[in-house]
């Protein structure tokens, strides 16, 4: 994001200092003990693994490759253990993305759940979380509420989403706009749940370590009081 600045902008690099975001992370964080919240909720069966996406429902957030993804993985490979949980959509703004899984044998495999204030709770239920972008996206608030659950991430190969990874070790980047490979890298974390568990723990200690609310707040006191010097 720095590099917007200096390189797309031409802010000089001394008057750029980044502060990342920072997330509660007591407020998000894993179950001490398996949840079945989100199963509960949403009426999802227990013997599928949650993949979870919160955001917007417009175009460049990329819904309609997370769907896509679906059908990947249910209808055309045939697989049983997968259900897309999508949660931000406004009343009726699912009514577009259906056509898309209706009559195929993903149509029971994606819940969209509208607007939530359980989050914290949902998490700990899922398996990976997932930001499909097509277009410009930032370092999201969502990336690091998942993380700090210890979800692993998939997330586009984008602008500030690539900072919400380590690839290959706290999640994975997909090539924007692909469904195919998005449900490859899931499939990679559905194939090994003893894989997924390390990135998991590596997602939320990532997140301890950079990404706190405690740190913002210093990061940004420290920018400040630089700029005023």
């Amino acid at each position: 994001m720095a590099r917007s600045a200096t390189h797309g902008r031409g802010i000089a690099a001394r008057d750029v200092s980044v502060v990342y975001l920072g997330v509660d992370a007591e407020r998000y964080r894993p179950a001490p003990s398996p949840s079945d919240y989100a199963y509960t909720a949403f009426n999802i069966p227990r013997e599928r693994r949650i993949v979870f996406f919160s955001g917007h429902m417009e175009e460049r957030k990329g819904v309609h490759i997370l769907v896509r993804a679906a059908v990947e993985l249910v209808a055309r490979t045939g697989r049983r253990d997968v259900h897309f949980l999508i949660l931000g959509n406004q009343p009726g703004e699912d009514a577009r993305f259906a056509p898309l899984y209706r009559d195929t044998a993903a149509a029971d495999a994606v819940t969209f759940g509208g607007y939530r204030d359980d989050i914290p709770a949902i998490l700990p239920s899922c398996y990976c979380g997932a930001i499909a972008s097509t277009g410009w996206d930032s370092f999201t608030m969502s990336s690091l509420e998942m993380a700090a659950s210890g979800l692993p991430l998939v997330v586009s190969r984008l602008q500030g989403l690539v900072e919400t990874v380590d690839d290959a070790r706290t999640g994975f980047l997909f090539t924007p706009g692909d469904p195919r490979d998005l449900a490859a890298k899931v499939t990679v974390l559905l194939d090994d749940p003893a894989r997924r568990a390390v990135m998991g723990a590596a997602a939320r200690e990532r997140i301890l370590q950079r990404f706190t609310i405690e740190r913002q707040v210093a990061a940004l006191t420290e920018a400040v009081a630089r700029a005023a010097t």
